[in-house]
């Protein structure tokens, strides 16, 4: 079938559900930070909300938390396949400051934090949010491909969903903390040719009001 005639590749980053993490640690990549009870049920919304749209495949970050919102979503959409990827994986910023309560962040850090918090684009520690936004373009574009004219849903976090989204839209990553992307909430993508295109952003779980066609200056919760 050539291009013309193929249906639009849709592609719905979700951040994984809500974190058990009662000392507010910034959790990054340590192991065995679960969804809580609002996770789940953000999760099961996100799912609800993506089950009428035929979703041919799965694919999460390797990381716990977003492992058990895709398999709660599948549970949802049908016994699609499941694939884990690395490219959709945390920030490898948030390996440097891992461990530490966020209400203590600025102490033991204070001028990371502090750049992190106002001019997040300058962040060089890890990852960039460039390098990010490129690395999980790659994720989307490789499923893309091997689910061509498909609806994909793939579960990652929030700086690297963000990352990308920004790129695509006002270009602008410093706005990073304030625009929305809380957990449960979905991205959505369209691919033309080879170029991927922001479609809206919406939040199955908070259903009051339309869907975000745009990115809103607003403050959020800085949670990685």
């Amino acid at each position: 079938m050539s291009d013309a005639g193929r249906a639009a590749t849709r592609l719905f980053l979700v951040r994984h559900g809500h974190v058990h993490n009662p000392h507010e640690v910034a959790y990054g990549h340590l192991p065995r930070f679960a969804l809580d009870a609002e996770g789940r049920a953000q999760a099961h919304a996100a799912g609800v909300w993506l089950a009428g749209l035929d979703i041919r495949a799965l694919y999460a970050s390797p990381l716990l938390r977003a492992r058990q919102t895709a398999r709660i979503i599948r549970s949802l959409v049908g016994d699609v396949p499941l694939h884990r990827r690395r490219l959709l994986r945390e920030s490898e910023f948030a390996r440097h400051v891992q461990g530490i309560p966020w209400p203590e962040m600025q102490r033991h850090l204070p001028e990371l934090y502090a750049l992190f918090m106002t001019t997040p684009a300058q962040v060089t520690v890890g990852e960039t949010l460039a390098a990010m936004a490129e690395r999980l373009r790659r994720a989307c574009l490789a499923a893309a491909h091997r689910y061509p004219g498909a609806a994909v849903a793939l579960v990652s976090h929030r700086d690297p969903i963000l990352a990308l989204r920004l790129s695509l839209t006002s270009g602008d990553l410093d706005a990073l903390h304030t625009t929305p992307c809380l957990p449960g909430s979905i991205t959505e993508l369209a691919l033309d040719g080879n170029a991927l295109r922001f479609h809206r952003y919406v939040e199955p779980h908070n259903e009051e009001g339309p869907p975000i066609a745009e990115s809103p200056r607003e403050t959020a919760t800085v949670a990685i």
